[in-house]
């Protein structure tokens, strides 16, 4: 009587951790944690691309690219007509990015829209040097 007892709780207790992994691994996995705006890092403003994650799809400085994407806890892919694209996770909680994996090149990484100022240096690059350099040569009296 106690050995089935016993046999009944170890199974009991092995079903409800299955059951919390499985809820786990579903809120892991769910696209809710990559939707919103997402605005690239580094570019010049005149050409920074917007990405939007939505249930309806993918925009593209707000024209849908695709109306599915696949999003597996740590990589968001999507097919376009320009093909495969995949974007990787990356950041903190205090600071959420995603960085274009593929195709590798140009370089792409985003930061979701309300986090851009914990961002160091994302004007910091040739152009952006050269734009403060005329400004304070120009300014000078």
């Amino acid at each position: 009587m106690v050995k089935s007892a016993f046999v009944i709780f170890v199974c009991s207790l092995v079903a409800f951790f299955a059951y919390q992994l499985h809820v786990s691994y579903q809120d892991y996995i769910d696209p809710e944690h990559v939707y919103g705006e997402w605005i690239e890092i580094g570019a010049p403003p005149y050409q920074t691309e917007r990405l939007i994650f939505t249930s309806d799809g993918v925009y593209r400085n707000h024209r849908l690219i695709t109306t599915e994407f696949a999003f597996d806890g740590k990589v968001i892919t999507l097919n376009t007509g320009l093909g495969e694209t995949a974007y990787q996770l990356s950041g903190s909680h205090l600071s959420p990015q995603i960085r274009r994996i593929e195709p590798r090149i140009p370089d792409q990484r985003f930061i979701r829209k309300g986090f851009e100022h914990t961002v160091q240096g994302s004007e910091v690059g040739a152009a952006s040097k050269r734009r403060a350099a005329l400004s304070e040569h120009f300014s000078r009296d």
